[in-house]
Formats: structure tokens, C-alpha cells, sequence
């Protein structure tokens, strides 16, 4: 046997033990299907942290044939310190024949030494079909722990308790779907509980995921913080409408102001992107622009209070942060135009004496800066862009945290995480605004950015 834990996951067929699987060993590519039968030989799990096999979990096809295994097993009056042995003929005597492979497939790593997880549905009733599985299983000889998954809710969780305490060491209730990390970590005290031999690799395994968990998300909020920074600076170079005749530029600017707005967007899910691998999820469907409560896209500014400020606080937090003395005329429109005074404060530069200030005025975003000079579009100068940008990362951050790699739906942000850079306090939105203001001159190694780094991991440990 190998120096770490192995367990082998066993049950009925389709009562989730390929989820109890995917989410232990943070794999979101176990097989999973509601139907059944999906798991036909038994597969192999590790969870490596830093290319060390921390632990082992083995996905088995569900029993087909129990009834007739315990009876060949029963075929000899046995005393019980020889079942085990009898149980490992069974296996010796099938494997390959194209009978009992099922049977085979799931018996083979616990005659081999692996511990047992035994997986049932508490939303169905108990029924005494399940003994004959118990009992080959107590014929191993092996400790055993059985788990209680609410598939469809929790309403046979007690009957199944009574019945199940009879067979097995611990029984404890466990959602792969909805499990906490913390709840993962006691389910593997648990484990280590269980057996006394490999509780001291349990104990091992618990200690490296705490460490690793921290590690990874200060990784995280290091790339959060790059990726203000790549947004809050990005430009682009227009050197075409310089050389467009008068005629053609409204339609070459509304070009350049999309691809603009394209780019920004895919900087943004590179960087969810750059998340969800750090955290093992290599097949989690999610797109934050397509959300039900936030349709548009990252810069359409209808939506942006969705994330970022309402116009009242963002008036508050920009003169709190020294921001520029023009978005103070936007008090005097009630809020109703977005930074309009910050355009005529400067924001346009040199524009007037290129295409006409007027024009231009018209033609472009209140958001968007053009550089006449450099012929350069952006970088997006509204103070409430860097909010929108952190709004939107929180969420999608933390609904992955949360997010069990057993789950194959995709993956939504419920509404309780919109909204949340209005509910900080005033101080706080300050801050924050000023760390971006200064992030943006000192780049992504400097002061602000390690500020910004520290609030960050504390709002995902949260």
C-alpha cells in the first residue's frame, strides 16, 4: 500500500458517489450522470497538492448481482475471522470471467487495503435490499464509514441513520453538491477517526489543504489586483481614424469604442479564467455578462450600479478621494448624466482642435479618454470603473469558491452578490478608490497594489 490514505467509495448504483468523489478530491472531471450505471470499472482519484498525493479515492460501479455474491460466499460455513479471506476468493474467482464484474470491480481495492465509503440516498426510504450490500462489506473485514447523501432532500436521513449505525463504524451526512471546504476538512478528521493506522495521513492531508487554501488565495488576490490593473490601464491604439476622411469617422470611431469594449471583456474572463484553474476547475461553464440579473456587457454603464456605486456615493467617494473637481457638477444634474462634468473638466484633452470638441462630445462615451496625440482610445477614466471591476471579481470569485467540483450546472451568481461595493462604508469606498487611483501610477508591484492584494484576501476568506 502506498504512504497515504485510499478509500474505496461504494453503494447502489446512482447514489452519488462519483459526486462524494469529484468534490474530495476537487475534480471537476469525475464522470457524473443522473443516470445509472455511468461508473463500469472502478477509477482511480488522487488529490495532489504540489505534485504529492495527499489522498486517494477509488469511484466503483454500484452492486448489480448482491444477492447472489453473498449467497456464493455463504456457501461455506465460515467462522468470521475467515470471511475476509473468502471475500478476496470471490474476487480471485471471478476477475475476468464476465460474471459478478461489478462485484469484482468494487471488492478488488478493499481486499487490497483500501477503506470503505459507503454512499446512500437520504431521500428515499430505507429498504432491507441494502443489507445484503452491508453485509458482504462487513465480510471485508475492513473499517467502514457510510455516508448520507440528501440528493432530493433529507426526509429518510433518520431512518437511514437507525439502519446504517448496525453496520458501520460512523455514519455521517454529507452534500457533495453544497459542502463547505470546512465541512470537507471534517469529513476527513472523520476519516482519520475511522482508522487509527491512517488517521496519521488524514491529519497530514488536513493540514496541507489549510495551508494550501491560504496560499491559494492570496494567489488569487495577487491576480485579482493584476487584472485591475491590466483593465484600469488599458489602451488602444486608433491610428486608423487619423488617417479616415472626415466622412468616415463616426463609423470608425463606433468600431474602434466596440473592439475597445471586446477587449476589455476578454481581459476580464482571462483573468476569472486565471482563477478557476488555480482552484482545479477546468470545466466550469460561467460567464458573468450573461448572467439573468446583469445581461449587458462589462461597459455598458446602464448596468454598472449593478456593481460598482450608486451616482450619490460615487459623488461622495470620488471628492473624498480627491478625484477630479469636475464630477462635482454632476450634483447639480441630480446624477442624471455620468462624469459629463469630468469631460468638461478635461478629460478629452486635446480633442478640439483634431475632429471639434463639440462632435466629439456627442460621439463619444462620458467614459472613454482619447488621446489626440498618441492616437490612443482610453483608458477608462470614470472613477466608478474601478468599482464595477471589483464588484464583478468579488462575485464571480466567491461563487466559485463555494462551488463544489461536483457540480455540473453552470455557474450563476445569485443576487445577494450584486450590489456589494455600495454596502461598504463610506471610509472604506475612499480607500479603495484612492489604492486604484494610486495602482494605476505605481503599477502592480507597488504600495497600493499590496494594500489592495491584503483587502482582497480578506474579502474571499470571508
Amino acid at each position: 500500500m502506498p504512504d497515504y490514505p485510499i478509500m474505496a467509495v461504494v453503494g447502489h448504483p446512482n447514489k452519488g458517489k462519483s459526486s462524494v468523489v469529484a468534490a474530495l478530491t476537487q475534480n471537476d472531471q469525475v464522470q457524473i450522470s443522473p443516470l445509472s450505471g455511468t461508473t463500469r470499472v472502478a477509477q482511480h482519484f488522487t488529490l495532489k497538492l504540489d505534485n504529492r498525493t495527499v489522498f486517494e479515492l477509488v469511484d466503483t460501479p454500484g452492486f448489480q448481482r448482491a444477492g447472489k455474491c453473498l449467497a456464493w460466499l455463504n456457501a461455506q460455513e465460515l467462522a468470521a475471522d475467515q470471511r475476509p479471506a473468502r471475500v478476496a476468493e470471490f474476487v480471485e474467482a471471478f476477475s475476468g470471467s464476465g460474471q459478478f464484474v461489478d462485484e469484482v470491480e468494487l471488492l478488488t481495492p478493499i481486499i487490497r487495503g483500501a477503506g470503505i465509503i459507503y454512499v446512500v440516498d437520504g431521500s428515499l426510504p430505507y429498504s432491507p435490499e441494502y443489507e445484503t450490500e452491508m453485509e458482504i462489506l462487513r465480510w471485508t473485514g475492513r473499517l467502514r464509514l457510510a455516508l448520507i447523501n440528501p440528493i432530493g432532500g433529507d426526509t429518510y436521513v433518520a431512518q437511514w441513520q437507525q439502519a446504517l449505525n448496525q453496520y458501520f463504524s460512523l455514519v455521517r451526512l454529507f452534500d457533495p453538491l453544497h459542502a463547505s471546504f470546512d465541512q470537507h476538512l471534517q469529513l476527513l478528521r472523520t476519516f482519520g477517526e475511522l482508522d487509527a493506522h491512517q488517521g496519521q495521513g488524514f491529519a497530514q492531508a488536513i493540514e496541507q489543504l489549510e495551508r494550501y487554501r491560504q496560499l491559494k488565495l492570496q494567489q488569487a488576490a495577487r491576480i485579482l489586483v493584476e487584472n485591475l490593473y491590466r483593465l484600469l490601464t488599458y489602451q488602444q491604439s486608433s491610428n486608423r481614424l487619423e488617417q479616415a476622411a472626415q466622412a468616415q469617422l463616426p463609423g470608425l470611431l463606433s468600431d474602434e469604442i466596440t473592439r475597445f469594449n471586446q477587449h476589455l471583456n476578454r481581459m476580464e474572463r482571462e483573468g476569472q479564467q486565471q482563477l478557476e484553474a488555480l482552484f482545479l476547475y477546468h470545466r466550469l461553464e460561467s460567464d458573468i455578462g450573461r448572467l439573468e440579473v446583469h445581461q449587458s456587457e462589462l461597459m455598458d454603464e446602464s448596468q454598472w450600479t449593478l456593481w460598482g456605486l450608486e451616482k450619490n456615493q460615487l459623488v461622495l467617494v470620488s471628492a473624498g478621494a480627491g478625484a477630479a473637481i469636475g464630477l462635482l457638477a454632476d450634483v447639480g444634474l441630480g446624477g442624471a448624466s455620468l462624469l459629463t462634468g469630468a469631460i468638461s473638466g478635461g478629460v478629452l484633452g486635446g480633442l478640439s482642435g483634431w475632429f471639434g470638441l463639440d462632435w466629439l462630445k456627442q460621439q463619444l462615451p462620458p467614459w472613454l479618454q482619447f488621446s489626440a496625440e498618441k492616437h490612443l482610445l482610453g483608458p477608462v477614466k470614470d472613477p466608478n470603473f474601478a468599482f464595477v471591476i471589483l464588484g464583478r471579481a468579488l462575485s464571480h470569485a466567491r461563487a466559485m469558491l463555494s462551488r463544489s467540483h461536483a457540480d455540473r450546472e453552470r455557474l450563476t451568481i445569485r443576487e445577494d452578490g450584486l450590489n456589494r461595493m455600495q454596502s461598504l462604508e463610506l471610509k472604506t469606498q475612499v480607500r479603495l478608490l484612492k489604492q486604484c487611483r494610486q495602482l494605476v501610477k505605481q503599477g502592480p508591484q507597488g504600495q497600493a497594489a499590496e494594500r489592495l492584494r491584503d483587502w482582497l484576501y480578506l474579502q474571499l476568506v470571508g
